[in-house]
């Protein structure tokens, strides 16, 4: 199960950098652009691939539970309906239609807490190209990284790798 840092407070912190960010002159956040530029290995891009890993996923389960077995217009058409839902929603969506249970109840509070606040850190570091603490990242993507496999597994998808 994904753990939060007790150290965080990962809403304060959400709700600080949210504040801050606006307040900041575009030399300040073209400083912080280029560090993002710079150190593109972990941290930031990491987590955006693992909260942007679990949306795709869920939304290509969501869509094919809406058009089960009414061929190619009905996927079109069921993405179409999802193309702009949040990966929180899809999964919640996925988890209902699937088997009827929360995310809570499938992930643990916890971790479903965890991933929530993950794709909000996630919106974040896309939309205002930033860095978080470093303190952050480790528990935002374990809790990611347990959303995949849960709906792997329930979703029973066999894996070819290359």
């Amino acid at each position: 199960m994904a753990r939060a840092n007790p150290e965080v407070d990962y809403v304060a912190d959400l709700l600080r950098l949210r504040e801050t960010y606006p307040k900041l002159s575009p030399s300040q956040r073209l400083n912080i652009i280029r560090q993002r530029l710079e150190d593109h290995h972990f941290g930031p891009n990491r987590l955006v691939t693992s909260v942007s890993a679990v949306e795709g996923l869920a939304r290509s389960l969501v869509i094919r539970l809406d058009a089960k077995g009414k061929g190619q217009e009905a996927l079109a058409k069921a993405y179409r309906r999802h193309e702009k839902s949040s990966a929180k929603n899809l999964v919640e969506q996925y988890l209902l239609k699937k088997a009827k249970v929360r995310p809570e109840e499938h992930f643990g509070e916890e971790t479903w807490k965890l991933f929530c606040h993950a794709e909000n850190f996630r919106n974040l570091v896309v939309h205002e190209c930033t860095y978080l603490g470093i303190d952050k990242f480790p528990s935002l993507i374990s809790a990611c990284e347990e959303v995949l496999e849960g709906l792997v597994r329930m979703a029973k998808i066999r894996e070819r790798r290359t």
